[in-house]
């Protein structure tokens, strides 16, 4: 799975490119998933770096269906994690759908190395500034799913994939999609 950050994302987390790895025990794997899973839009996700409540938090966007998982107070040690929170996140969103469930199981059993790459796809950033601005209202829209002190990022992730609707261009025509429906149906066409 690649992760594409955002220029400001790369920066302010110091990532490190898969090109720019040092270690050659790590290298070589990363250079291959890398190789094997770009340009393949279900494998891949763009991210970008907004503040709730001056904690560092990750809108990471699938490419393919625009799903769009959020993640709160991220530190630059969590960033090792990324590719389980989003997994732990789907297996959420898709919980009362046992074929959904299977396939996510087999998606990152097939897919388990999850890495950062920078982002150029103009219709990703798009999406995920217009999320950002307008859907999390820059991050004052999390202060909805505070319940008695605590954020319910479950609620928060399940609300965006599966209530909000989002436009994208399927077969060359614009259609308004919910973005957890798109990827379960792209989903269930990969492994058919």
């Amino acid at each position: 799975m690649i992760i594409y950050a955002t220029k400001q994302t790369v920066d302010r987390y110091g990532m490190t490119m898969p090109e720019n790895i040092q270690n050659p025990i790590i290298r070589p794997l990363v250079l291959k998933t890398y190789n094997n899973e770009k340009g393949d839009r279900l494998l891949e996700w763009g991210a970008k770096l907004f503040y709730f409540d001056h904690r560092k938090c990750l809108q990471i966007c699938n490419f393919a269906s625009k799903l769009t998982v959020v993640l709160v107070d991220i530190k630059k040690s969590d960033l090792e994690f990324v590719g389980d929170y989003i997994a732990r996140y789907l297996f959420e969103i898709y919980s009362d759908d046992k074929i959904m469930t299977a396939l996510l199981e087999r998606f990152f059993n097939e897919h388990p190395i999850s890495l950062f790459a920078k982002l150029t796809d103009r219709r990703i950033i798009a999406a995920l500034n217009h999320l950002q601005s307008i859907y999390l209202e820059d991050g004052y829209y999390l202060y909805d799913f505070i319940e008695n002190g605590v954020l319910s990022t479950i609620k928060l992730n399940r609300k965006i994939n599966k209530e909000h609707l989002v436009t994208d261009k399927i077969d060359g025509k614009t259609q308004y999609i919910y973005p957890a429906e798109r990827f379960a149906e792209l989903l269930k066409n990969y492994y058919k």
